[in-house]
Order: structure tokens, then sequence, then C-alpha cells
């Protein structure tokens, strides 16, 4: 007896059972140090994936380029987060305060789709990747390299990256982009938000003694913007859920004086989030509207946010009373779920490497295997600053931070095993010192359950079978 041909209903019905089961998603963020020193340079380094005809510092940038694509495959990335990728306006490298649309990829990110992505790597002795294709990119304008007119710096000359609305030495250095291989449905970018609108702020609040009001005057005041690059509200369709994927890159909390105004607009962009998430009705968007996310949302925090919770710059300390943690304020918020901290035991291994250059590390309070950066041993050390932090409703599968472990530190990284991807700070004779990045790739694995009336919906496709089938006998 032959089986019964499936009827519509049936075959609608087994596809959302399909889609009524929980998927496992990949976020990751990863300061890929895809930024170069002269404007252009990205756009050409990666439309030039073979290094035809290029001197040997050119060749050692379009590898470096290599190296992070391979690491993106070996981490097989869903939906990611690159900062440090300078911004291109369709193949012009500039900047400006113009919101880009949901559709919106730079030249550059292109490129490194389908010229660096999309290709195999790795060798015989670390394995072959194969590529890994993105369907959906996003490109949002920064900060960085745009000029602000005031000199922000107070050395009596009004130029150069300091006096940028972000540091950066030209329009667009620094930038970031993401890739997804689910749909992007829509974007809020808050590039022009004014860090006086902060209630509260560290600006015009500011508890110390050396305070910002008496370095800004009131009309710098009155235009600096709270984001040094960008704090974007990317919403991606995932199981039939929306999930926001809020990416940004604060400033470091150095490169200052006693001020310490960049410590203290870091400690606010991470604020930003904090208050986004839980709904804060003060914030505008560059898109015209206001207010942050609804009360359970789903959402997952990704990015270079220049903060150890418990080592380096970042501001913190008790101040009046009262206590401060740039990055506690989203390692301590009940909104996250921080049950699960990425790590690796190349990070614990990196903090005693006979190659470094200094003993800062011994004085860590930090858990050297939670470290995702490998800075400088002298100051500060290695740090965690980068994170990938979903809301309190998902639960976490699994995390990871991509550091091997160098199998012979005596040795350079040219023995083709996986550690010559990540390398030992200012290794000579590699772009920029490394094989790819001082930043390491940091990943979550979460899991996105359909909402309740999606089961709802399933249970009424089986009673619809159910009566069809009744009305067949």
């Amino acid at each position: 007896m032959k089986n019964a041909a499936l009827t519509p209903i049936a075959v609608a019905l087994l596809a959302l059972s399909g889609t009524a089961q929980a998927d496992t998603v990949r976020f990751a963020t990863f300061n890929a140090s895809l930024n170069r020193d002269v404007s252009g340079q990205l756009l050409s380094d990666l439309a030039n994936p073979a290094a035809s005809g290029v001197s040997t510092t050119v060749a050692r940038r379009i590898q470096q380029a290599h190296n992070v694509a391979e690491i993106i495959q070996r981490v097989n990335v869903d939906v990611l987060l690159v900062n440090e990728f300078d911004f291109d306006l369709n193949g012009t490298p500039t900047a400006s305060s113009q919101a880009m649309g949901a559709g919106y990829s730079s030249n550059a990110a292109k490129l490194f789709q389908d010229n660096f992505l999309s290709a195999a790597h790795g060798n015989a002795v670390r394995g072959t990747t194969t590529g890994i294709q993105y369907a959906y990119r996003y490109t949002p304008n920064t900060n960085t390299g745009l000029a602000s007119g005031f000199d922000l710096n107070n050395n009596g000359v009004v130029a150069g990256g300091d006096d940028a609305y972000g540091f950066g030495n030209f329009a667009g250095q620094y930038g970031f982009t993401i890739y997804s291989k689910y749909e992007i449905v829509s974007v809020r970018s808050f590039q022009t938000f004014l860090w006086k609108d902060m209630p509260g702020n560290l600006l015009t609040s500011d508890p110390t003694g050396n305070k910002l009001t008496d370095f800004y005057s009131q009309e710098e005041i009155d235009a600096l913007r709270l984001s040094s690059k960008n704090h974007v509200d990317v919403t991606v369709r995932i199981n039939g859920q929306d999930v926001h994927f809020l990416t940004a890159h604060p400033t470091p909390p150095t490169f200052d004086g006693a001020e310490d105004r960049n410590g203290k607009r870091n400690h606010d962009e991470i604020r930003f989030w904090a208050d986004y998430i839980a709904g804060a009705d003060y914030i505008y968007d560059d898109q015209g509207n206001t207010g942050g996310l609804a009360a359970g949302a789903k959402f997952v925090i990704a990015g270079d946010y220049n903060a150890d919770p418990l080592d380096g710059d970042s501001f913190k300390g008790t101040i009046d009373g009262q206590q401060y943690n740039a990055i506690g304020q989203l390692l301590d918020n009940p909104l996250i779920n921080t049950s699960v901290t990425p790590s690796s035991e190349g990070g614990t291994a990196a903090a005693s490497y006979p190659s470094n250059n200094g003993s800062a590390n011994q004085s860590h309070a930090g858990d050297p295997a939670e470290d995702t950066a490998d800075f400088s041993d002298s100051a500060p050390g290695n740090l965690r600053v980068d994170y990938v932090l979903p809301s309190a409703n998902m639960d976490i599968e699994g995390a990871g931070v991509f550091w091997p472990v160098a199998p012979d530190t005596a040795t350079a990284n040219n023995t083709g095993d996986l550690y010559d991807l990540v390398g030992s700070f200012n290794n000579p004779g590699l772009y920029a010192g490394l094989p790819s990045s001082d930043h390491k790739a940091v990943w979550v694995d979460v899991q996105v359950v359909p909402e309740p009336e999606q089961y709802a919906l399933l249970l009424a496709g089986l009673g619809l079978i159910g009566m069809a089938a009744r009305r067949r006998r």
C-alpha cells in the first residue's frame, strides 16, 4: 500500500514544526585590526588578495587579512561584529553624520567577504578551512576621524585625530561592520546622540576633582557626541524571533590627562547599553525614534568595550560613597546572562610567555584565562576587554576565546600551527607586530527558542489535520 500524499496543511505543519525547535546560534565579536594607517589602504588591500605586485609591507597587511578571515572561519560565527574596520561610502574612504540604511554594506565589507571569507585557508599542519558565507551585512557610519571643529584636546590647535568626534587620523578609520547568516530586519544607530543628553552623565555631572566642565567649553559640551564610533542596534530574525545585536566600540580609557576625559566617556558609552536594555526614554536615535528596548526583548551586546572588570585603566572605584565600574554596568546587570564567561588556555599561557616585555600581568587580579587581548606587558598587560553578553531570557550553550597555546614560544610564528594565527605581542616581521590582531575573537552560543504563540500555532495546525482526517474518513 502506497503512502498517502501529504496535504498542503500537513506540509505547512511540518515546516512549522521545524521552526518550533530551538536554534543554537553563535554570536561573536572580533576587534580584527582591519584598520589601516592611511585612508584607502584597506580597500586596496582587500581588492588584491593574491598580493600581486606589492611591497613586503603591503603583502604583510594582506596576509593579516587572510589570517583574520581564517580565524572567523574556524570559529564559524553566525552573527559577527568586526571592530576596527575602516569605513567607506560606496568605495570612497570617508565618514559623515549620515545614518546608513539597514541594507548598507561598505565596499570593504563586500571585498572582505568575496576575496577572503569566501576563500579556503590553512595548511597541512593546522588543516584547511572552507569559505564562510554571510548573506547579510551592515556597515554603520562612524564618528572616528570626523572633524568636530573644536580643540577637544586643548593643545591650542584644531587639527588631528584628538579633535575629531571620535579619535581617528582620517575620516572612517577604526569603524566597524556586521556580518550575519540571518536576515537583518532593522537597524537603529546612535551616532549623533549627544553626551550631555544622558541624565547623570560624567560630562556635566562629573563627581571627581578634575571636572570635565572645567576642561571643555560650553560650546564643546553642547556639541560632544557620546559614541566615539557608533552605537548600533542591528536586529536579526532567528527562528521567527527578533534578536537585537547591540554593537559598539567605546573609546580606550587612556590617551588623555588628569581630567580622564576618555575614561569617563568610556564609562558612559558602556552605560548607554545598560540604559537602552532597561528601556530608558531619554534615548533618541539617528532615525528620529526615541526610547530603548521593550521589556522582554532578546538581545546580545557585543564589542571591544576597552574595560576590564578588575584590571586596567577603565573608570572604577568609590567616589563620594558611590561605586563605579565601567564594564560592571553590564556584567552585574540582572537583564544580562553572565552565567558563562568565555575563556581560553592561550590566555592563561600568554600571561607568562617569555617573549613578553614586562611584568604587568603578575599584578593583575583577573583570571588570565578570561583575557581577550594581548597588550604590552609593561602596561597595561593582557586584559578582558571584548564581550558577547546575551540577555537573561536566552540560555548560553557554550562560549570561548580563540587563543591557542603556543607549542614552542622560542620559535617564530612560521611553523604552520594554530598559534601562528594569533602570535605573541610585538613580533617583528609582521604587520603591526602580530599575525592578526592584539585582540582575540570571542564567541557565545545562545539558544533561540520560539515564543509560546508559535507552539500554539503548531497545536492549532494539529487540530486542523485531525479535522481533515475525520472528513476523509
